[in-house]
Protein backbone atom coordinates (compact mmCIF):
# COMPACT_ATOMS: atom_id res chain seq x y z
CA UNK A 1 0.00 0.00 0.00
CA UNK A 2 1.34 3.39 -0.91
CA UNK A 3 0.37 6.81 0.43
CA UNK A 4 1.60 9.80 -1.57
CA UNK A 5 1.19 13.41 -0.53
CA UNK A 6 0.53 15.67 -3.48
CA UNK A 7 0.75 19.46 -3.44
CA UNK A 8 -0.41 21.15 -6.61
CA UNK A 9 -2.54 23.89 -8.02
CA UNK A 10 -6.07 22.70 -8.67
CA UNK A 11 -7.50 23.42 -12.08
CA UNK A 12 -11.02 22.03 -12.45
CA UNK A 13 -13.20 21.85 -15.54
CA UNK A 14 -16.52 23.50 -14.76
CA UNK A 15 -18.20 23.64 -18.14
CA UNK A 16 -18.57 21.60 -21.25
CA UNK A 17 -19.18 22.60 -24.82
CA UNK A 18 -19.87 20.31 -27.75
CA UNK A 19 -16.72 20.04 -29.84
CA UNK A 20 -17.73 20.99 -33.39
CA UNK A 21 -15.39 18.52 -35.09
CA UNK A 22 -16.48 15.67 -32.85
CA UNK A 23 -20.13 16.58 -33.32
CA UNK A 24 -19.78 16.63 -37.11
CA UNK A 25 -17.99 13.28 -37.13
CA UNK A 26 -20.69 11.65 -35.00
CA UNK A 27 -23.49 13.22 -37.04
CA UNK A 28 -21.97 12.03 -40.33
CA UNK A 29 -21.29 8.54 -39.00
CA UNK A 30 -24.60 7.79 -37.28
CA UNK A 31 -27.22 10.34 -38.35
CA UNK A 32 -27.00 10.75 -42.12
CA UNK A 33 -30.62 9.60 -42.53
CA UNK A 34 -31.97 10.94 -39.25
CA UNK A 35 -35.23 12.81 -38.73
CA UNK A 36 -35.17 16.34 -37.35
CA UNK A 37 -37.50 16.73 -34.36
CA UNK A 38 -37.96 20.37 -35.33
CA UNK A 39 -40.09 19.31 -38.30
CA UNK A 40 -42.69 17.98 -35.83
CA UNK A 41 -43.16 21.34 -34.10
CA UNK A 42 -46.12 23.57 -34.99
CA UNK A 43 -45.82 26.48 -37.41
CA UNK A 44 -44.18 29.60 -36.00
CA UNK A 45 -42.71 27.59 -33.15
CA UNK A 46 -41.04 29.29 -30.20
CA UNK A 47 -37.23 29.02 -29.97
CA UNK A 48 -36.96 30.70 -26.57
CA UNK A 49 -37.64 27.60 -24.46
CA UNK A 50 -40.82 29.04 -22.97
CA UNK A 51 -43.42 26.93 -24.80
CA UNK A 52 -44.19 23.33 -23.83
CA UNK A 53 -43.56 21.05 -26.80
CA UNK A 54 -43.56 17.71 -24.97
CA UNK A 55 -46.15 16.01 -27.17
CA UNK A 56 -44.51 17.13 -30.40
CA UNK A 57 -41.07 15.89 -29.33
CA UNK A 58 -42.55 12.61 -28.12
CA UNK A 59 -44.23 12.09 -31.50
CA UNK A 60 -40.89 12.60 -33.25
CA UNK A 61 -39.28 10.03 -30.97
CA UNK A 62 -42.13 7.55 -31.43
CA UNK A 63 -41.95 7.67 -35.22
CA UNK A 64 -38.20 7.53 -35.81
CA UNK A 65 -35.18 5.46 -34.84
CA UNK A 66 -32.67 8.26 -35.44
CA UNK A 67 -33.58 11.74 -34.21
CA UNK A 68 -31.73 15.05 -34.15
CA UNK A 69 -33.11 17.45 -31.55
CA UNK A 70 -33.75 21.16 -32.27
CA UNK A 71 -30.70 23.41 -32.04
CA UNK A 72 -32.27 25.64 -29.37
CA UNK A 73 -33.91 25.12 -25.95
CA UNK A 74 -37.23 23.26 -25.77
CA UNK A 75 -39.53 23.27 -22.75
CA UNK A 76 -41.09 19.96 -21.67
CA UNK A 77 -43.48 18.95 -18.90
CA UNK A 78 -42.95 16.39 -16.14
CA UNK A 79 -44.52 13.84 -18.48
CA UNK A 80 -40.99 13.50 -19.84
CA UNK A 81 -39.80 11.94 -23.10
CA UNK A 82 -39.82 8.14 -23.44
CA UNK A 83 -37.26 6.57 -25.73
CA UNK A 84 -37.69 3.20 -27.46
CA UNK A 85 -35.40 0.30 -28.36
CA UNK A 86 -32.86 0.52 -31.18
CA UNK A 87 -32.75 4.29 -31.13
CA UNK A 88 -30.08 6.93 -31.79
CA UNK A 89 -30.48 10.41 -30.27
CA UNK A 90 -28.35 13.45 -31.12
CA UNK A 91 -28.44 16.82 -29.39
CA UNK A 92 -26.94 19.66 -31.43
CA UNK A 93 -24.55 22.22 -29.88
CA UNK A 94 -27.44 24.46 -28.75
CA UNK A 95 -30.02 21.73 -28.06
CA UNK A 96 -31.45 21.65 -24.56
CA UNK A 97 -34.47 20.21 -22.78
CA UNK A 98 -35.75 22.42 -19.97
CA UNK A 99 -38.30 21.18 -17.46
CA UNK A 100 -41.33 23.32 -16.73
CA UNK A 101 -41.75 23.68 -12.96
CA UNK A 102 -43.39 20.56 -11.50
CA UNK A 103 -45.35 19.78 -8.33
CA UNK A 104 -44.44 16.09 -8.50
CA UNK A 105 -42.06 14.49 -6.04
CA UNK A 106 -40.68 12.41 -8.88
CA UNK A 107 -40.29 12.70 -12.65
CA UNK A 108 -38.04 11.39 -15.43
CA UNK A 109 -37.15 13.91 -18.11
CA UNK A 110 -35.66 11.26 -20.39
CA UNK A 111 -36.98 7.71 -19.85
CA UNK A 112 -34.86 4.76 -20.97
CA UNK A 113 -36.92 2.09 -19.26
CA UNK A 114 -37.36 -1.59 -20.20
CA UNK A 115 -35.74 -1.14 -23.62
CA UNK A 116 -32.45 -2.08 -25.33
CA UNK A 117 -29.86 -0.72 -27.74
CA UNK A 118 -29.95 3.05 -27.31
CA UNK A 119 -27.18 5.55 -27.99
CA UNK A 120 -27.62 9.19 -27.01
CA UNK A 121 -25.04 11.86 -27.80
CA UNK A 122 -24.60 15.20 -26.03
CA UNK A 123 -27.85 15.18 -24.05
CA UNK A 124 -28.36 18.59 -22.47
CA UNK A 125 -30.98 18.62 -19.73
CA UNK A 126 -32.01 21.17 -17.10
CA UNK A 127 -34.42 20.30 -14.31
CA UNK A 128 -36.54 22.43 -12.01
CA UNK A 129 -34.50 22.45 -8.80
CA UNK A 130 -34.95 26.19 -8.33
CA UNK A 131 -38.48 26.52 -9.69
CA UNK A 132 -40.09 23.35 -8.29
CA UNK A 133 -43.68 23.97 -7.27
CA UNK A 134 -43.72 21.96 -4.03
CA UNK A 135 -41.39 20.65 -1.33
CA UNK A 136 -42.35 17.03 -1.91
CA UNK A 137 -40.16 14.13 -2.93
CA UNK A 138 -36.58 13.62 -4.04
CA UNK A 139 -36.98 11.58 -7.24
CA UNK A 140 -37.04 14.11 -10.05
CA UNK A 141 -34.42 12.63 -12.39
CA UNK A 142 -32.84 13.95 -15.54
CA UNK A 143 -32.29 10.55 -17.16
CA UNK A 144 -33.85 7.33 -15.87
CA UNK A 145 -32.36 4.01 -17.03
CA UNK A 146 -34.39 1.12 -15.60
CA UNK A 147 -34.23 -2.59 -16.50
CA UNK A 148 -32.62 -1.76 -19.84
CA UNK A 149 -29.59 -3.12 -21.68
CA UNK A 150 -26.95 -1.93 -24.11
CA UNK A 151 -27.36 1.76 -23.34
CA UNK A 152 -24.71 4.39 -24.04
CA UNK A 153 -24.81 8.07 -23.08
CA UNK A 154 -21.98 10.09 -24.57
CA UNK A 155 -21.04 13.38 -22.90
CA UNK A 156 -24.39 14.25 -21.30
CA UNK A 157 -24.82 17.61 -19.58
CA UNK A 158 -27.41 17.36 -16.83
CA UNK A 159 -28.15 20.01 -14.21
CA UNK A 160 -30.62 21.30 -11.64
CA UNK A 161 -32.75 18.17 -11.30
CA UNK A 162 -35.03 17.81 -8.27
CA UNK A 163 -33.52 14.36 -7.63
CA UNK A 164 -30.66 12.70 -9.52
CA UNK A 165 -28.98 13.70 -12.73
CA UNK A 166 -28.93 10.05 -13.84
CA UNK A 167 -30.67 7.10 -12.16
CA UNK A 168 -29.73 3.50 -13.07
CA UNK A 169 -32.19 1.10 -11.47
CA UNK A 170 -34.31 -2.00 -11.67
CA UNK A 171 -38.04 -2.46 -12.25
CA UNK A 172 -38.04 -6.03 -13.60
CA UNK A 173 -34.76 -7.26 -15.13
CA UNK A 174 -31.37 -6.16 -13.84
CA UNK A 175 -29.97 -3.46 -16.14
CA UNK A 176 -26.97 -4.65 -18.16
CA UNK A 177 -24.21 -3.12 -20.22
CA UNK A 178 -24.79 0.54 -19.40
CA UNK A 179 -22.04 3.03 -20.33
CA UNK A 180 -21.86 6.72 -19.56
CA UNK A 181 -18.79 8.23 -21.16
CA UNK A 182 -17.85 11.83 -20.46
CA UNK A 183 -20.07 14.72 -19.53
CA UNK A 184 -20.81 17.21 -16.80
CA UNK A 185 -23.40 16.45 -14.10
CA UNK A 186 -23.81 19.63 -12.06
CA UNK A 187 -26.00 21.17 -9.35
CA UNK A 188 -28.50 18.37 -8.92
CA UNK A 189 -30.43 18.15 -5.69
CA UNK A 190 -30.06 14.54 -4.50
CA UNK A 191 -27.25 12.71 -6.38
CA UNK A 192 -25.33 13.29 -9.54
CA UNK A 193 -25.60 9.62 -10.54
CA UNK A 194 -27.33 6.82 -8.61
CA UNK A 195 -26.43 3.20 -9.37
CA UNK A 196 -29.11 1.02 -7.78
CA UNK A 197 -28.63 -2.23 -9.65
CA UNK A 198 -26.68 -3.45 -12.63
CA UNK A 199 -24.35 -5.84 -14.40
CA UNK A 200 -21.48 -4.36 -16.43
CA UNK A 201 -22.06 -0.71 -15.58
CA UNK A 202 -19.27 1.64 -16.72
CA UNK A 203 -19.05 5.29 -15.73
CA UNK A 204 -15.98 7.06 -17.09
CA UNK A 205 -14.48 10.47 -17.82
CA UNK A 206 -17.30 12.31 -16.01
CA UNK A 207 -17.22 15.45 -13.87
CA UNK A 208 -19.88 15.63 -11.13
CA UNK A 209 -20.12 18.78 -9.06
CA UNK A 210 -22.15 20.88 -6.63
CA UNK A 211 -24.69 18.21 -5.66
CA UNK A 212 -26.72 19.73 -2.85
CA UNK A 213 -30.23 19.94 -1.42
CA UNK A 214 -31.44 16.50 -0.26
CA UNK A 215 -29.49 13.54 1.10
CA UNK A 216 -27.46 11.61 0.03
CA UNK A 217 -26.15 14.77 -1.75
CA UNK A 218 -23.35 12.77 -3.39
CA UNK A 219 -21.62 12.81 -6.74
CA UNK A 220 -22.11 9.08 -7.30
CA UNK A 221 -24.20 6.92 -4.97
CA UNK A 222 -23.96 3.14 -5.41
CA UNK A 223 -26.93 2.05 -3.31
CA UNK A 224 -29.21 -0.97 -3.94
CA UNK A 225 -32.82 -0.70 -2.85
CA UNK A 226 -33.26 -4.37 -1.93
CA UNK A 227 -31.70 -7.83 -1.99
CA UNK A 228 -33.19 -8.35 -5.47
CA UNK A 229 -30.66 -5.90 -6.88
CA UNK A 230 -27.23 -6.80 -8.26
CA UNK A 231 -23.89 -5.00 -8.33
CA UNK A 232 -21.68 -6.99 -10.71
CA UNK A 233 -18.74 -5.43 -12.51
CA UNK A 234 -19.48 -1.83 -11.59
CA UNK A 235 -16.57 0.17 -13.02
CA UNK A 236 -15.87 3.85 -12.33
CA UNK A 237 -12.85 5.19 -14.20
CA UNK A 238 -11.46 8.70 -14.36
CA UNK A 239 -14.28 10.30 -12.35
CA UNK A 240 -13.88 13.85 -11.01
CA UNK A 241 -16.14 14.95 -8.16
CA UNK A 242 -16.09 18.46 -6.78
CA UNK A 243 -17.84 20.42 -4.06
CA UNK A 244 -20.58 17.86 -3.39
CA UNK A 245 -22.35 18.51 -0.11
CA UNK A 246 -21.75 15.08 1.44
CA UNK A 247 -19.76 12.54 -0.63
CA UNK A 248 -17.79 12.53 -3.81
CA UNK A 249 -18.60 8.82 -4.12
CA UNK A 250 -20.58 6.72 -1.62
CA UNK A 251 -20.81 2.91 -1.72
CA UNK A 252 -23.86 2.02 0.37
CA UNK A 253 -24.69 -1.64 -0.17
CA UNK A 254 -26.46 -2.14 3.15
CA UNK A 255 -29.82 -3.13 1.62
CA UNK A 256 -28.28 -6.30 0.20
CA UNK A 257 -28.87 -9.01 2.80
CA UNK A 258 -26.18 -11.49 1.76
CA UNK A 259 -28.51 -13.55 -0.45
CA UNK A 260 -27.37 -11.81 -3.61
CA UNK A 261 -24.34 -12.78 -5.65
CA UNK A 262 -21.02 -11.25 -4.55
CA UNK A 263 -20.61 -7.62 -5.43
CA UNK A 264 -17.74 -6.32 -7.57
CA UNK A 265 -16.93 -2.61 -7.69
CA UNK A 266 -13.77 -1.11 -9.17
CA UNK A 267 -12.94 2.59 -8.88
CA UNK A 268 -9.82 3.87 -10.61
CA UNK A 269 -8.43 7.40 -10.88
CA UNK A 270 -11.13 9.12 -8.83
CA UNK A 271 -10.30 12.75 -8.10
CA UNK A 272 -12.29 14.63 -5.51
CA UNK A 273 -11.97 18.29 -4.65
CA UNK A 274 -13.68 19.91 -1.68
CA UNK A 275 -16.57 17.51 -1.16
CA UNK A 276 -17.32 17.00 2.54
CA UNK A 277 -16.18 13.35 2.32
CA UNK A 278 -14.32 12.18 -0.77
CA UNK A 279 -15.22 8.49 -0.37
CA UNK A 280 -17.91 6.98 1.86
CA UNK A 281 -18.31 3.27 2.63
CA UNK A 282 -21.60 2.07 4.13
CA UNK A 283 -21.23 -1.57 3.15
CA UNK A 284 -23.62 -3.05 5.73
CA UNK A 285 -26.24 -1.78 8.15
CA UNK A 286 -27.19 -2.84 11.64
CA UNK A 287 -30.94 -2.89 10.99
CA UNK A 288 -30.86 -5.48 8.14
CA UNK A 289 -31.34 -9.21 8.80
CA UNK A 290 -28.51 -10.74 6.80
CA UNK A 291 -28.92 -14.30 5.55
CA UNK A 292 -25.13 -14.47 5.48
CA UNK A 293 -22.31 -11.90 5.50
CA UNK A 294 -22.13 -9.87 2.33
CA UNK A 295 -19.38 -11.08 -0.03
CA UNK A 296 -17.44 -9.53 -2.86
CA UNK A 297 -14.70 -7.10 -3.76
CA UNK A 298 -14.32 -3.34 -3.69
CA UNK A 299 -11.13 -1.92 -5.20
CA UNK A 300 -10.21 1.77 -5.16
CA UNK A 301 -6.94 2.65 -6.87
CA UNK A 302 -4.85 5.59 -8.10
CA UNK A 303 -7.19 8.13 -6.54
CA UNK A 304 -6.49 11.63 -5.26
CA UNK A 305 -8.55 13.45 -2.65
CA UNK A 306 -7.96 17.15 -2.05
CA UNK A 307 -9.24 19.44 0.69
CA UNK A 308 -12.20 17.44 2.03
CA UNK A 309 -14.55 19.30 4.32
CA UNK A 310 -14.70 16.46 6.88
CA UNK A 311 -12.71 13.38 5.87
CA UNK A 312 -10.89 11.80 2.97
CA UNK A 313 -12.60 8.45 3.63
CA UNK A 314 -15.38 7.51 6.04
CA UNK A 315 -16.54 4.04 7.00
CA UNK A 316 -20.07 3.87 8.42
CA UNK A 317 -20.78 1.44 11.21
CA UNK A 318 -22.66 -1.77 10.40
CA UNK A 319 -22.50 -5.56 10.68
CA UNK A 320 -19.37 -7.51 9.83
CA UNK A 321 -19.00 -8.45 6.17
CA UNK A 322 -16.76 -10.60 4.02
CA UNK A 323 -16.12 -7.81 1.53
CA UNK A 324 -12.51 -7.60 0.44
CA UNK A 325 -11.60 -3.90 0.38
CA UNK A 326 -8.43 -2.92 -1.45
CA UNK A 327 -7.07 0.63 -1.41
CA UNK A 328 -4.08 1.10 -3.73
CA UNK A 329 -2.04 4.23 -4.35
CA UNK A 330 -4.36 6.57 -2.48
CA UNK A 331 -3.17 10.18 -2.55
CA UNK A 332 -4.34 12.57 0.18
CA UNK A 333 -3.74 16.28 -0.22
CA UNK A 334 -4.62 18.97 2.29
CA UNK A 335 -3.55 21.85 0.08
CA UNK A 336 -4.35 23.03 -3.42
CA UNK A 337 -1.78 25.81 -3.43
CA UNK A 338 1.79 25.21 -4.57
CA UNK A 339 4.45 25.62 -1.84
CA UNK A 340 1.89 25.50 0.95
CA UNK A 341 2.65 23.10 3.76
CA UNK A 342 0.29 20.18 4.23
CA UNK A 343 -0.15 17.41 6.77
CA UNK A 344 1.81 14.34 5.80
CA UNK A 345 0.26 10.87 5.98
CA UNK A 346 2.06 7.69 6.85
CA UNK A 347 0.60 4.24 6.15
CA UNK A 348 -0.72 3.80 9.68
CA UNK A 349 -4.01 5.79 9.47
CA UNK A 350 -5.06 3.92 6.32
CA UNK A 351 -4.01 0.56 7.77
CA UNK A 352 -6.10 1.32 10.84
CA UNK A 353 -9.00 2.24 8.60
CA UNK A 354 -8.77 -1.09 6.75
CA UNK A 355 -8.68 -2.95 10.07
CA UNK A 356 -11.79 -1.12 11.25
CA UNK A 357 -13.53 -1.73 7.93
CA UNK A 358 -13.34 -5.51 8.36
CA UNK A 359 -15.38 -5.17 11.56
CA UNK A 360 -17.46 -2.26 10.24
CA UNK A 361 -16.38 -0.04 13.05
CA UNK A 362 -17.13 3.58 12.30
CA UNK A 363 -13.82 5.14 11.33
CA UNK A 364 -12.36 8.01 9.31
CA UNK A 365 -9.18 8.75 7.50
CA UNK A 366 -9.46 12.47 8.13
Amino acid sequence: MQIILLIFHVSIFFGQQVNSVEFTNIKNKHFSNAAYAETYLPRNFDKSGNTDYTDFIQKAVNENTKIIFPNYPVLISDQGISLKSNQYILFQPNSKLILKGSKKGGYEMIKINNIANVKAYFLNIEGDKYIHLSNQGEWGHGVSIKSSSNIMLYKPMISKCWGDGIYIGQETAVPQNITIDGGLINDNRRNGISVISGIDITLKNITISNTKGHNPQSGIDIEPNSSKNRLTNIVLNNITTKNNAVHGIIISTGNLNGSTQPISININNHKDYNSAIALGLGVTRNNINYIQPLNGNITISNSTYTLPGTAFIRNYKGKKSNINLSLQNMNFNRSNVTKTSAKSYSASPLNQFLSDFKLNVSSDVK
